[in-house]
């Protein structure tokens, strides 16, 4: 009969970020997609308020939002309770929301000290932007 050889501890190089992390990026995502979703369905009825013989294909062609692209118009039309400024304030926030979950998940990595998922989290970020504020311009 043999003895049980003894267990040894080997240290795991796996690391995981602890849980309070993951609910964080999952709280800014629902945040975001629910103040977008407030702002869009609010702007959507104000629409149909304010003009209700208008359909849908002449707001599409007609683009209403254009002049609150720009964040000084996005103020003037904030301030002036313009409702198509509601409506680029909410797809702005919708498509801001996946944009701050890359990065808190960036953050998340990095003060993880987990190198490469921060490193390929950046890059993701990066490209983000580069499509929103490089090539998107270039499209319009």
């Amino acid at each position: 009969m043999t003895a049980p050889e003894p267990t040894v501890a080997v240290p795991s190089r796996e690391r995981s970020l602890p849980p309070e992390a993951y609910r964080r990026m999952t709280l800014v995502l629902r945040a975001g997609l629910l103040t977008a979703l407030v702002l869009l369905v609010a702007g959507v009825i104000a629409y149909r308020f304010v003009d209700p013989s208008v359909g849908s294909g002449e707001v599409v062609r007609s683009n209403p939002i254009a002049g609150y692209l720009d964040p000084l118009g996005l103020a003037h039309g904030l301030a002036a309770g313009s409702v198509e400024a509601y409506l680029t304030l909410g797809l702005l926030a919708l498509i801001a929301t996946p944009i701050l979950r890359v990065f808190s998940g960036f953050y998340y990595f990095r003060r993880g000290r987990e190198q490469t998922m921060a490193a390929v989290t950046l890059t993701v970020f990066l490209l983000l932007l580069a499509g929103l504020f490089v090539v998107g311009p270039f499209l319009r």
